[in-house]
């Protein structure tokens, strides 16, 4: 099985924007939202939110109305000054618990990933979210 762990914010909206979403905080964008549908169609993977957005029942509905069905979420890791790669760790823990999983990619704007991760990691900015470039990236890497 292909997963794509799928943040949100930087990847699917950034900071130019202007769509707002149901609670009236910064939306989708349209295009971006089609890129995330591309590498779905192109790889036959399946998404597990990692998102902050999975952290509430009406922020990942808006996900799933506007942006893509999802299979999970990543547990939530109580994050402290201390830990570094708390992401990463809220991903390797969904791993170790699926072992069926054959290849994987990480989008995200948050580089606080485990080092073993980073392969499989496409990282992304606030300034320009998901591009064209990084989709074509992730696409080739899940059908390696």
């Amino acid at each position: 099985m292909k997963i794509l762990f799928l943040d949100i914010d930087g990847v699917v909206n950034c900071r130019t924007t202007t769509a707002r979403s149901e609670d009236g905080f910064i939306g989708f964008d349209p295009f971006m939202v089609l890129l995330v549908d591309r590498i779905i169609q192109a790889t036959g993977c399946q998404v597990v939110l990692s998102s902050t957005w999975r952290l509430h029942p009406e922020s990942r509905a808006q996900v799933e109305r506007w942006v893509c069905k999802f299979i999970d979420v990543t547990p939530e890791f109580v994050r402290s000054l201390s830990e570094g790669a708390v992401r990463g760790n809220e991903i390797q823990d969904w791993l170790d618990k699926h072992p069926e999983v054959t290849r994987y990619a990480i989008l995200d704007d948050d580089p606080d990933m485990l080092e073993e991760q980073l392969p499989n990691f496409f990282k992304t900015t606030w300034e320009k979210g998901l591009t064209e470039e990084i989709m074509e990236k992730v696409i080739a890497h899940l059908n390696a």
